[in-house]
Protein backbone atom coordinates (compact mmCIF):
# COMPACT_ATOMS: atom_id res chain seq x y z
CA UNK A 1 0.00 0.00 0.00
CA UNK A 2 1.04 3.59 -0.48
CA UNK A 3 1.33 5.79 1.96
CA UNK A 4 1.64 8.75 -0.08
CA UNK A 5 -1.18 8.58 -1.46
CA UNK A 6 -4.18 11.05 -1.46
CA UNK A 7 -6.90 9.59 -1.41
CA UNK A 8 -8.46 6.22 0.31
CA UNK A 9 -10.13 4.05 -2.35
CA UNK A 10 -13.57 2.31 -1.97
CA UNK A 11 -11.94 -0.98 -2.54
CA UNK A 12 -9.53 -0.31 0.26
CA UNK A 13 -9.98 -3.12 3.40
CA UNK A 14 -7.69 -2.54 6.07
CA UNK A 15 -7.48 -5.98 7.17
CA UNK A 16 -5.28 -6.58 4.02
CA UNK A 17 -2.85 -4.49 5.10
CA UNK A 18 0.61 -6.25 7.03
CA UNK A 19 1.12 -3.61 9.41
CA UNK A 20 4.54 -4.95 9.54
CA UNK A 21 5.95 -4.78 6.35
CA UNK A 22 4.95 -1.24 5.61
CA UNK A 23 6.72 -0.15 8.83
CA UNK A 24 9.58 -1.93 7.48
CA UNK A 25 9.09 -0.40 4.03
CA UNK A 26 11.17 2.53 3.02
CA UNK A 27 7.68 4.44 2.67
CA UNK A 28 7.68 4.34 6.84
CA UNK A 29 6.62 7.42 8.85
CA UNK A 30 9.38 9.36 9.55
CA UNK A 31 9.63 11.61 12.46
CA UNK A 32 9.99 15.12 10.62
CA UNK A 33 10.09 17.41 13.93
CA UNK A 34 12.25 17.34 16.65
CA UNK A 35 12.34 17.83 20.37
CA UNK A 36 14.49 21.31 20.53
CA UNK A 37 15.56 20.70 24.14
CA UNK A 38 16.45 17.19 23.07
CA UNK A 39 18.67 18.96 20.37
CA UNK A 40 20.46 21.03 22.65
CA UNK A 41 20.92 18.25 25.21
CA UNK A 42 22.06 15.97 23.06
CA UNK A 43 24.52 18.80 20.91
CA UNK A 44 27.88 17.68 21.55
CA UNK A 45 29.67 20.44 18.93
CA UNK A 46 28.16 23.41 19.61
CA UNK A 47 28.86 24.34 23.64
CA UNK A 48 27.41 27.74 24.75
CA UNK A 49 30.76 29.42 26.67
CA UNK A 50 28.09 31.74 27.80
CA UNK A 51 24.62 32.76 28.12
CA UNK A 52 23.46 36.42 27.35
CA UNK A 53 20.60 37.05 30.07
CA UNK A 54 18.63 40.29 30.15
CA UNK A 55 20.34 43.51 32.26
CA UNK A 56 16.55 43.15 34.27
CA UNK A 57 16.61 39.18 35.12
CA UNK A 58 20.85 39.86 36.39
CA UNK A 59 19.47 42.72 38.36
CA UNK A 60 16.95 40.72 39.45
CA UNK A 61 19.01 37.45 40.36
CA UNK A 62 21.65 39.80 41.83
CA UNK A 63 19.25 41.73 44.37
CA UNK A 64 17.46 37.93 45.86
CA UNK A 65 20.87 36.79 46.05
CA UNK A 66 22.28 40.14 47.57
CA UNK A 67 19.22 40.34 50.23
CA UNK A 68 19.68 36.53 51.19
CA UNK A 69 23.47 37.40 52.05
CA UNK A 70 22.72 40.72 53.83
CA UNK A 71 19.84 38.63 56.23
CA UNK A 72 22.12 35.87 56.24
CA UNK A 73 25.77 37.79 57.82
CA UNK A 74 23.67 40.75 59.45
CA UNK A 75 22.56 39.90 62.53
CA UNK A 76 21.74 43.60 63.57
CA UNK A 77 22.28 45.70 60.84
CA UNK A 78 22.30 49.00 62.48
CA UNK A 79 25.77 47.90 63.83
CA UNK A 80 27.32 49.38 60.21
CA UNK A 81 25.82 52.80 60.65
CA UNK A 82 27.43 55.73 61.34
CA UNK A 83 26.10 58.35 64.01
CA UNK A 84 24.48 60.26 61.78
CA UNK A 85 22.12 57.66 61.01
CA UNK A 86 18.58 56.19 62.82
CA UNK A 87 18.13 53.34 60.91
CA UNK A 88 18.30 50.48 57.98
CA UNK A 89 15.85 48.74 56.33
CA UNK A 90 17.66 45.56 55.46
CA UNK A 91 14.20 44.72 53.29
CA UNK A 92 14.72 47.25 51.05
CA UNK A 93 18.01 45.82 49.02
CA UNK A 94 17.53 46.96 45.11
CA UNK A 95 19.77 46.57 42.47
CA UNK A 96 18.83 48.52 39.84
CA UNK A 97 20.63 48.33 36.26
CA UNK A 98 21.41 51.42 34.20
CA UNK A 99 23.43 50.46 30.80
CA UNK A 100 26.46 48.09 31.77
CA UNK A 101 26.29 48.66 35.39
CA UNK A 102 24.36 47.15 38.60
CA UNK A 103 23.85 48.96 41.70
CA UNK A 104 22.70 47.36 45.37
CA UNK A 105 21.56 49.65 47.73
CA UNK A 106 19.86 49.79 50.68
CA UNK A 107 17.40 52.41 52.64
CA UNK A 108 19.42 54.10 55.24
CA UNK A 109 17.20 56.79 57.76
CA UNK A 110 19.11 59.89 58.81
CA UNK A 111 18.73 61.55 61.99
CA UNK A 112 16.44 64.31 60.28
CA UNK A 113 14.36 62.07 58.98
CA UNK A 114 15.80 62.27 55.20
CA UNK A 115 15.90 58.93 53.95
CA UNK A 116 19.29 57.91 51.50
CA UNK A 117 20.29 54.82 49.51
CA UNK A 118 24.08 53.91 50.11
CA UNK A 119 25.10 51.89 47.45
CA UNK A 120 27.71 49.48 45.56
CA UNK A 121 28.16 49.34 42.09
CA UNK A 122 29.34 46.37 39.80
CA UNK A 123 30.13 46.87 35.92
CA UNK A 124 29.40 44.40 33.55
CA UNK A 125 32.21 44.09 31.21
CA UNK A 126 33.11 40.89 28.26
CA UNK A 127 31.03 39.21 29.83
CA UNK A 128 31.98 39.30 33.73
CA UNK A 129 30.95 41.41 36.73
CA UNK A 130 33.49 43.19 38.25
CA UNK A 131 32.96 45.22 41.64
CA UNK A 132 33.84 48.75 41.30
CA UNK A 133 36.00 49.33 44.13
CA UNK A 134 35.63 52.21 45.95
CA UNK A 135 36.25 52.02 49.41
CA UNK A 136 39.19 55.02 49.16
CA UNK A 137 36.35 57.15 48.50
CA UNK A 138 34.06 56.25 51.15
CA UNK A 139 33.74 58.30 54.12
CA UNK A 140 35.20 56.38 56.93
CA UNK A 141 31.76 56.48 59.23
CA UNK A 142 30.21 54.91 56.56
CA UNK A 143 32.55 52.01 55.67
CA UNK A 144 31.23 49.55 57.62
CA UNK A 145 27.73 49.31 55.64
CA UNK A 146 29.90 49.67 52.63
CA UNK A 147 32.01 47.02 53.55
CA UNK A 148 28.49 45.11 54.56
CA UNK A 149 27.20 45.92 50.64
CA UNK A 150 30.47 45.05 49.10
CA UNK A 151 30.54 41.45 50.78
CA UNK A 152 26.62 40.96 50.04
CA UNK A 153 26.98 41.83 46.57
CA UNK A 154 30.23 39.88 46.08
CA UNK A 155 28.11 36.59 47.45
CA UNK A 156 25.56 37.21 45.08
CA UNK A 157 28.10 37.59 41.85
CA UNK A 158 29.62 33.94 43.19
CA UNK A 159 26.18 32.52 43.53
CA UNK A 160 25.53 33.64 39.78
CA UNK A 161 28.70 32.74 38.83
CA UNK A 162 28.05 29.18 40.12
CA UNK A 163 24.42 28.98 38.63
CA UNK A 164 25.13 30.72 35.07
CA UNK A 165 27.95 31.22 33.21
CA UNK A 166 27.56 34.65 32.28
CA UNK A 167 31.05 35.86 33.81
Amino acid sequence: MDFNSDSITPDFDADDINIFEELSSSHSFTQTQTNPLQQILLEDDEVNESIAFDADVIADLLQVLAHHAIVKNSDDPTNVLPAVANDVDINSARVTSQEDEFRLSLLVELQDEQKIRPCVRVRQENGTLNIVEEEEKVPKQWLPLYKMLHQALSSAIDSLKATAQIA
